[in-house]
């Protein structure tokens, strides 16, 4: 089997680098208010389009989770093999084609389908993007760009709501100057930024030389991949339970709580949008400082599965508080619960890429960033909102039912979570040393 390990890279000069991760920071933001910009719409598409709480869910799960997912491995072989700038590019411009035409959808199908649309072009996004910043930094200072990529989607998780609010009410105030309803001029406003940025990106970013690119090095096989990951798969396998399990209560939360808010607690929408919005920015905002710093504090005093051990124990707490949202009948706490479980949880997603950049050998990586966004979109965005849609309707009645629909399938995945991710620590610290080994043999 070829070496698959990593080796230095020729140099990229350091404004350029940090340059394209701009770029990469503000894409990343935009993918996230494209793609939940259906939960603060919700309420007003059920009603104009005449379709069901369900059928919403199905638009997180099947029209988005569930083909991002799918496209993610054969998108990440690509990404493997080819240029990978001119592949973001192409994705940021589909994805955002398709949420400008989505609000012209004249019903369910053709939700679906723009939908689809923007989950194959968001699916480029981070498995490229990870892969690009190993090129374009040596191993000791990827830490950083790659935390503040990911951080950028914790924070916009729920931070996204904050600025679809504010394109929501844009959207209300010209929808009678267009002929438009608001929700169909917020899909247009939300989409129209990602245009300007594909060929800006295309136009002004190189691409970066692959960390062991020599000569005698070969592109890792599906053979070979395969190879590694059954060779890896107590590590993986546990990993990937553990990410698609959290995901299904942190999709179910992301969807259903502005609705929530609106049914139950009679918000308004874009009020709903702003609290929901900030109270997540903030919160994951913390997080995404505090989580990584834990851990390499923790890391530099010896303990080799500090990222594992703080991963963890985050993801249950995290998962507490939202069962509670779902529970609490008084929005003070809702918003306390929110809060502290956005702040655990922005651990997600940036321990989770991090540990791929650093166990993963290089000509995998992508991959590998596939199978996590894999568990993240088939579980999470497939399973979560539709299933906590479906309890909700189907045992509950009233305003609050989808808050009981989102509590009762919070609390039977999140302690799978904890269990899986808590299960890996042993074959992450093998990982770890042999990712050790490769790069000082490189």
């Amino acid at each position: 089997m070829p070496d698959v390990s990593a080796a230095s890279p020729r140099p990229v000069a350091a404004v350029p680098a940090w340059y394209a991760v701009c770029l990469f920071v503000t894409m990343f933001g935009l993918s996230f208010i494209d793609r939940l910009i259906l939960s603060l719409l919700a309420p007003a598409i059920t009603v104009e389009l005449g379709i069901s709480d369900t059928q919403i869910g199905l638009l997180f799960g099947l029209g988005f989770g569930v083909v991002y997912a799918l496209m993610g491995l054969p998108l990440a072989h690509l990404i493997d093999k080819h240029r990978r700038i001119p592949l973001v590019a192409a994705g940021v411009a589909l994805w955002s084609l398709c949420t400008v035409a989505s609000g012209f959808a004249p019903n369910f199908f053709w939700l679906v389908i723009l939908r689809s649309g923007v989950a194959i072009g968001e699916a480029v996004l981070s498995p490229a993007v990870i892969s690009l910043i190993a090129d374009m930094f040596p191993r000791e200072k990827r830490v950083l760009p790659t935390t503040i990529y990911t951080a950028a989607g914790a924070m916009m998780y729920t931070g996204a709501l904050v600025f679809g609010g504010a394109a929501l009410q844009l959207a209300t105030a010209m929808s009678a100057t267009f002929a438009l309803e608001p929700w169909q001029l917020t899909l247009i406003l939300v989409g129209l930024p990602g245009l300007f940025l594909a060929p800006l990106l295309f136009l002004t970013v190189a691409e970066p030389d692959r960390v062991g690119d020599a000569k005698t090095e070969q592109f890792a096989t599906v053979a070979q991949a395969l190879a590694y990951f059954r060779r890896e798969r107590r590590l993986y396998v546990g990993f990937f339970i553990g990410v698609s399990a959290i995901s299904m209560c942190n999709t179910a939360k992301i969807a259903w709580t502005p609705t929530l808010l609106i049914r139950g607690h009679g918000m308004d929408a874009a009020l709903a949008a702003y609290a929901f919005g900030t109270v997540g920015l903030a919160s994951s905002f913390l997080g995404v400082l505090t989580w990584p710093t834990i851990v390499r504090l923790w890391t530099g005093r010896g303990r080799r599965d500090a990222l594992v051990a703080v991963f963890a124990g985050a993801v249950t707490v995290s998962w507490v508080c939202f069962g509670l949202i779902g529970l609490v009948s008084s929005p003070a706490l809702l918003f306390v619960a929110l809060g502290i479980g956005t702040f655990f949880s922005a651990a997600l997603p940036v321990l989770a890429p991090l540990l791929i950049q650093l166990v993963t050998p290089g000509r995998i990586r992508a991959r590998a960033m596939a199978l996590y966004l894999t568990a993240v979109g088939l579980v999470g965005l497939g399973l979560g909102p539709p299933l906590a849609a479906f309890i909700g309707e189907r045992f509950f009645e009233g305003p609050f039912a989808i808050g009981l629909g989102m509590a009762g399938l919070v609390l039977v995945m999140g302690p799978v979570a904890s269990v899986a991710i808590w299960s890996i620590r042993k074959p992450y610290r093998l990982a770890l040393d042999q990712a050790d080994e490769r790069e000082n043999a490189a």
